[in-house]
């Protein structure tokens, strides 16, 4: 009898070992949230290709470019130690601000053209797959590089909600695409809590074109296109509550930062003539709040 109740506890004691051993990250992990992003934007071309008759000619600013966030990602565990990774995210804008300054001066001095519009719809998306190695696994912390291929795509709008410009509706698509590096990590906080923080840098080209549609010497729906070269910064915090074996619901906080260096603009005229100018650069920069759901297999 005393040897039958050893074995059993024995038996107990290595399942209660394994359990409290259970690697902190699963073999599959896949999210849905959704929340809210917002993110200001803006770019500026000067007088010439040589960045000069004004260094700034023409900057256009979009403020507070915000809307409803939805988001998936996936992490899979496919072979030993190797994952693959992606994801998607979308927002559709609902508001925000454009300013539109025009300077005869350098430095952003003697504006001879200076309006204000709204951007109230349009979207943003962003996706990304990649793969990588997980170097640490254990009950209590994770580490997992990746590296892959990334695009952002930014569909904006200038329209004009006061009346005075009603037929108003100009576009601008810009695209970033190219490489990234990133680090997931995770920790167990205290019982079922787990919290994660990620960093991914990315190596862009920027492609964007614009249509402004009430000029008539400009070619449409194409009015111009602007090349150059850049990078981004993406930053998240996430904190999880396992609810029950396999389901989780999380809340997580994003930044991002993007910027490009010098390129080229072309205006594409009426006429068929083309018109290079230096495309000085793009600015990025917000943040997403988001809520969701974490299936662990």
């Amino acid at each position: 009898m005393n040897k039958t109740l050893s074995v059993f506890i024995s038996i107990l004691a290595s399942c209660i070992l394994k359990a409290n051993a259970q690697d902190i990250e699963p073999k599959l992990q896949l999210s849905l949230s959704s929340g809210y992003q917002q993110e200001n934007f803006h770019w500026s071309i000067a007088g010439n290709s040589d960045g000069q008759n004004p260094n700034v000619y023409s900057e256009l600013k979009w403020k507070n470019i915000s809307g409803t966030d939805y988001n998936t990602s996936l992490q899979y565990n496919v072979w030993n130690k190797v994952m693959l990774y992606g994801s998607y995210n979308r927002v559709s804008v609902r508001s925000g601000s454009v300013s539109d300054i025009d300077y005869s001066g350098d430095n952003r001095t003697d504006a001879v053209y200076n309006e204000n519009f709204s951007d109230n719809k349009g979207n943003t998306s962003a996706w990304c797959v990649g793969a990588g190695y997980r170097l640490f696994n254990n009950s209590r912390f994770s580490l997992t590089p990746y590296i892959g291929y990334a695009g952002n795509i930014q569909n904006l709008y200038i329209v004009d909600e006061t009346g005075q410009f009603p037929t108003l509706n100009s576009s601008y698509r810009a695209n970033w695409k190219g490489g990234f590096l990133k680090v997931i990590s995770s920790v167990k906080l205290w019982r079922s809590f787990k919290a994660s923080v990620d960093v991914t840098y990315n190596q862009t080209s920027y492609n964007s074109q614009g249509d402004w549609n009430l000029i008539d010497e400009f070619k449409h729906p194409v009015s111009y296109r602007q090349l150059a070269d850049g990078y981004g910064i993406n930053t998240g915090a996430q904190l999880s509550y396992n609810i029950i074996s396999q389901l989780s619901i999380f809340a997580g906080l994003d930044y991002f930062n993007w910027e490009t260096g010098n390129g080229t603009d072309t205006l594409y005229l009426a006429t068929g003539e083309d018109d290079k100018t230096q495309f000085n650069a793009a600015f990025r920069n917000g943040y997403q709040v988001s809520a969701g759901l974490q299936l662990d297999l």
